[in-house]
């Protein structure tokens, strides 16, 4: 045998190792565990349906009825009020116990059938032998089939071999036909049982996707008005803090900042109802322009790329929303004097100067976020860079962030960094890179 077959040998063992728990388990939970489904209407849905269309079924106690005819008034009193009782169990309690309904329905029905067969055979005559065949019926809707199988197969042997040792009831052998029925109804039940519960957990399989839906749903939309709301609050706050400088100096111009502010305002307004109604996209052209406007407010020294047309279509939301993160956090945290954007085909880089505000202990505020960790620079546990990386993730890419080393471009834009490990000492800036490969 090659080194190959013996591989492929080993690997379906494995996998036969593993698939035969699982098939025990689903084996173990079709014996032993009821169904109760879990919907209200639902239910009530069910006990309707059973009670126009299983009833149809009771025309078999006919046969029963027909022994009736000819005997003596009191055998036939008493042989109509045990059918008209058996019938109301069939078609009351039965269908409320087998839909989750309450306790005493189900012993009602367990332990009242089996009785009313017991009376008819005994006081009436042979024709309650029609009764196992809805009993069995009754125990396959209400018990878990290791209790149920073994009351079934019991009564069924009981049904072929005792008639024929009952004198009065003129039977000679084994009465085979009448377990026939039986055999029929207890498999077509049981097939039944078992597509009621893949039903079931099906519907619930679709009520979890749909809340982990909801869910995601939700954080798309917290974590872009986090996107939203910090960019728009942060370039209010140093156009204002810029106004308040200018008050005195040049009114003119701090009316004007002040008047940008409320457009500002205006505009974040805007984005986060359009967030909140799914219709917003960013533009990396946008994106670019207001990035030069609020680093000019700042009096940051910004240099960006004049034309981005060679950035794919799909990629230019994403990069815009690099870039306007990292705009923030160079406002916020960095205490920069310059920035520097280099944007390719499949990248977009951000570099600043800067050392960051104090994050305690003595570190930068803008060094201490690395790929998988889960705090913003600056910020005790934000979502901005973890919400970023998810994005550039879902695109297929890798966000990198850490000490500015020599800006890279062209296609080592792509390569991963070269020298990885923690951030040297402040003043070296920090760089935030965004790479989708093609």
């Amino acid at each position: 045998m090659t080194t190959n077959e013996s591989t492929q040998d080993e690997s379906t063992q494995n996998e036969s190792t593993q698939d035969s728990p699982d098939g025990l388990a689903r084996f173990r939970k079709y014996m032993f565990e009821p169904i109760r489904g879990e919907n209200a209407l639902g239910r009530q849905a069910g006990i309707t349906r059973w009670r126009r269309t299983a009833g149809i079924w009771l025309v078999y106690l006919w046969y029963a009825a027909a022994d009736l005819v000819g005997d003596s008034p009191r055998r036939i009193v008493l042989g109509t009020l045990l059918l008209a009782a058996f019938c109301w169990l069939y078609i009351v309690p039965l269908p409320r116990g087998m839909f989750s309904g309450p306790l005493k329905d189900r012993v009602t029905v367990l332990v009242g059938g089996p009785l009313i067969a017991v009376l008819y055979l005994t006081l009436v005559g042979r024709g309650g032998l029609v009764f196992p065949t809805f009993l069995s019926v009754a125990f396959a809707l209400l018990l878990v089939p290791a209790v149920s199988l073994p009351i079934i197969a019991t009564m069924a042997a009981t049904v072929i071999w005792l008639p024929q040792f009952i004198p009065s009831w003129h039977v000679h052998g084994p009465q085979w036909s009448t377990a026939a029925p039986i055999a029929l109804v207890v498999f077509a039940l049981y097939a039944m049982r078992a597509g009621a519960r893949n039903q079931i957990e099906l519907h619930r399989a679709r009520q979890e996707i749909e809340r982990l839906a909801q869910e995601q749903e939700r954080l798309r939309i917290s974590r872009d008005l986090h996107d939203l709301l910090g960019h728009a609050l942060t370039t209010i706050t140093v156009k204002a803090e810029l106004a308040s400088r200018l008050a005195t100096r040049d009114p003119e111009r701090a009316a004007a900042e002040m008047a940008e502010v409320a457009a500002l305002g205006r505009e974040g307004l805007a984005d986060v109802r359009a967030t909140v109604a799914g219709y917003r996209s960013v533009s990396l052209v946008t994106e670019l322009a207001t990035a030069r406007e609020v680093l000019s407010a700042a009096g940051i020294r910004a240099e960006l790329p004049a034309a981005v047309e060679d950035v794919p279509v799909e990629l230019r939301e994403l990069f815009g929303w690099v870039l306007r993160e990292a705009v923030t956090n160079v406002v916020r945290h960095s205490g920069a004097s310059s920035v520097r954007v280099l944007v390719t085909k499949r990248s977009i880089e951000i570099v600043d100067d800067g050392t960051g505000g104090p994050a305690g202990d003595g570190e930068p505020a803008h060094s201490r976020w690395r790929p998988g960790a889960t705090t913003r620079p600056g910020a005790g546990g934000g979502n901005g860079l973890v919400g970023l990386a998810e994005r550039v993730a879902a695109a297929g890419g890798r966000l990198e962030a850490g000490p500015a080393h020599s800006p890279r471009t062209g296609d080592e834009a792509l390569a991963p960094s070269r020298r990885p490990g923690p951030a040297p000492a402040s003043g070296l800036g920090f760089r935030l890179r965004a790479a989708v490969p093609a």
